[in-house]
């Protein structure tokens, strides 16, 4: 079995990988649920949630707890089948230019951030600006924004936004991992033999192991770099992270009770969290 790799946008447009695979334009490909939801507007479910499951708890219910039959329910209109599993760290809580602690600090400052997170942070009180990652840094400078989010601390030093920000906030509770899956087209998987589709599970999962322990590696690196900059690293104040899971349970909630489907998705989560964590938490 023979590989050939093209990068972002070279063969289907960036962030249109799903539809490439669906189509058959290309055979396989990395894809990202949230960019789904024109589709399937309850698949950002299966990437993260706010105050969600951690990277290894999001392996366990995707492989043993009933995510990846859930998550083939979605798909079975479509001819792409999913192959666990690759993960991320934690992102960057917040970075801002004025000291955080209480969810008071947070009324009327203006954030970039987006997807639900950004509906939870309006109901704190925060105006959320949508603006592309590489436009963050001038915003800040110029005082247009007085913080936001990015990704992950490593990749956030790429866009140089230390130099420009008095804090910078750590906690997994806003992101706490970002799952990303392989796609194959249905009717190349099908072609294959047993053993290299066990091959090609298991070497996925192998990768996302170690590309996670890399990120992780490099985010430690980095937030030392942040600190040496002068940037003041704390962990997010509990009273936030208190509020902003509040709202994440009853934004959830409310999507929920407009749609049976992910409601079975997000109780699923909810109910694997619960028992693991339940059964762990001495440990």
């Amino acid at each position: 079995m023979e590989l050939k790799l093209f990068p972002a946008g070279a063969v289907v447009p960036a962030l249109k990988e799903f539809d490439g695979v669906n189509d058959g334009i290309v055979e396989f490909a990395e894809i990202y649920s949230p960019y789904w939801l024109d589709k399937m507007p309850n698949a950002g479910v299966f990437a993260y949630t706010v105050g969600g499951l951690s990277a290894v708890e999001t392996h366990m219910w995707m492989t043993l707890g009933g995510g990846h039959e859930l998550l083939l329910k979605m798909l079975a209109p479509y001819n792409v089948v999913p192959i666990e599993g690759t993960y991320y760290p934690p992102e960057t809580f917040l970075w801002s230019n004025k000291a955080l602690k209480t969810v008071a600090d947070l009324k009327g400052m203006k954030f970039r951030t987006a997807g639900d997170d950004g509906e939870m942070f309006k109901q704190m009180g925060v105006a959320v600006v949508a603006m592309a990652g590489g436009e963050i840094y001038d915003a800040m400078k110029r005082g247009v924004i007085d913080g936001f989010q990015a990704s992950t601390p490593s990749i956030d030093m790429t866009l140089a936004v230390h130099e420009v920000s008095k804090y910078a906030y750590l906690s997994p509770v806003r992101q706490p991992t970002d799952y990303t899956m392989l796609g194959v087209n249905k009717k190349v998987w099908e072609a294959l033999t047993p053993g290299l589709k066990k091959l090609v599970q298991e070497l996925y999962v192998a990768t996302g192991i170690t590309r996670y322990g890399k990120a992780m590696t490099e985010d430690i690196k980095a937030i030392e770099a942040i600190k040496k900059y002068g940037v003041i690293v704390e962990p997010a104040s509990k009273e936030i992270e208190a509020e902003l899971i509040k709202q994440a349970q009853i934004f959830y909630d409310g999507k929920a009770a407009k749609d049976a489907s992910y409601a079975e998705i997000l109780k699923s989560q909810r109910d694997f969290a619960s028992s693991m964590r339940g059964a762990f938490a001495r440990y």
